[in-house]
């Protein structure tokens, strides 16, 4: 896999809020929505108005996906049979895990989809060792550009470029949003480590105009799996950084939903480090404490987050570039060592509810701790 140009040093890691010059502008945001993405998206209570440049911290990040799309129904006439409407494929996203990491190679015949208990014909499998997969990962960041997280000055987004992307395969696509107040996309799906970069000179921009008007957490993630692409197919993931203070009245729950209902993974990075006695924004009184309890508090629902969408929270000791780096590279093996089954469902919709799994015929090859999902057809 072809090793990234370094990024230029992270504006976050300044003390002043100073944007550095450029050669060139970025490019303009873009807004997703539920045919794609668009300029200048913004969600939220009200549209944010453009104003002054910022600078902030951080680094890290995607999600997309779908089946194809049903068939026609052909006309019911006299002498002429009916035909049923054409069913797309039920996707299902798992990992087989060894005792030193995962299993990159199956064959169909060594595993066993099951639908309410009933096995299913397998009729797509793609693996990691897959050279050109049809179901694709697609990532998108989530940035908390509060002002809690912002002050902290946490985060190094060349290790985006430098680790996340370089580990990710080449099939994989990523976006970015960025979410305080309110919540913005400003790049699209992309392999261009560029693009990115300046998405992310863009959410410094976002953090200023959003400064002081809270945390738009749980909305924001659900309104970005709501907004996905669905007629794509792809194993759709979002990476949140955050704090976890949601205090714009966001429920974890709506985010579950969101996220199951899209087949999403959520995987959260915790941004503990802006609650640290060593925190960079740190000011004296009791404040500083009381935060640190209701983070300690909040924190459980990105852990549920997380775990109900089949992703994995990280809450790590201090976010230095060595930290910052074995969890990018964690996430992004994660998600490139995942395999996708596929199956044609059996029987006319009825609007119910339906238990998929995916089972190992032999269990020696390791064990599968994902693999369910719950289907509504």
């Amino acid at each position: 896999m072809a090793v990234l140009a370094r990024a230029r040093p992270c504006p976050w890691r300044m003390t002043r809020a100073i944007r550095p010059s450029r050669r060139r502008r970025p490019p303009r945001s873009h807004r997703i929505s539920q045919g794609g993405w668009r300029n200048s998206c913004s969600s939220g209570p009200a549209e944010m108005t453009r104003s002054g440049m910022i600078g902030w911290p951080l680094a890290l990040g995607l999600a997309l996906g779908g089946g194809a799309s049903a068939g026609p129904q052909s006309p019911e006439t006299k002498d002429v049979p009916t035909f049923g409407v054409a069913t797309e494929l039920v996707y299902v996203r798992f990992h087989v895990e060894r005792k030193k990491g995962y299993v990159d190679s199956l064959t169909r015949e060594q595993i066993r989809v099951l639908e309410d208990g009933r096995p299913q014909t397998v009729a797509l499998l793609e693996t990691p060792s897959t050279r050109e997969r049809t179901v694709a990962p697609d990532v998108t960041l989530a940035l908390d550009v509060s002002s809690s997280v912002m002050d902290a000055r946490l985060l190094d987004e060349s290790l985006v470029k430098e680790v996340f992307l370089a580990s990710l395969s080449q099939q994989a696509r990523v976006a970015l949003c960025a979410f305080g107040g309110a919540l913005r996309c400003l790049t699209p799906p992309t392999r261009d480590a560029d693009a990115l970069m300046a998405g992310f000179e863009q959410a410094i921009d976002f953090s200023r105009q959003t400064r002081h008007e809270g945390t738009r957490l749980y909305a924001s993630v659900a309104d970005v799996c709501r907004r996905l692409d669905r007629t794509q197919k792809s194993q759709r993931a979002i990476v949140v950084f955050s704090d976890g203070l949601d205090n714009r009245g966001g429920k974890v729950g709506d985010a579950i939903r969101a996220a199951n209902d899209a087949d999403v993974r959520v995987y959260a990075v915790k941004l503990s480090q802006a609650f640290q006695a060593t925190a960079p924004n740190r000011l004296g009184g009791g404040g500083f404490d009381q935060n640190r309890a209701l983070y300690d508090y909040k924190k459980l629902d990105l852990d549920r987050l997380a775990a109900e969408t089949g992703g994995r929270a990280y809450e790590p000791g201090s976010l230095d570039q060595k930290a910052l780096a074995a969890i990018l590279r964690s996430i992004a093996t994660e998600i490139t060592m995942e395999n996708v089954a596929g199956y044609q469902p059996q029987g006319a919709p009825t609007g119910q509810k339906h238990r998929v799994k995916v089972e190992l015929v032999d269990r020696s090859l390791g064990a599968i701790h994902d693999g369910e999902r719950t289907l509504l057809r």
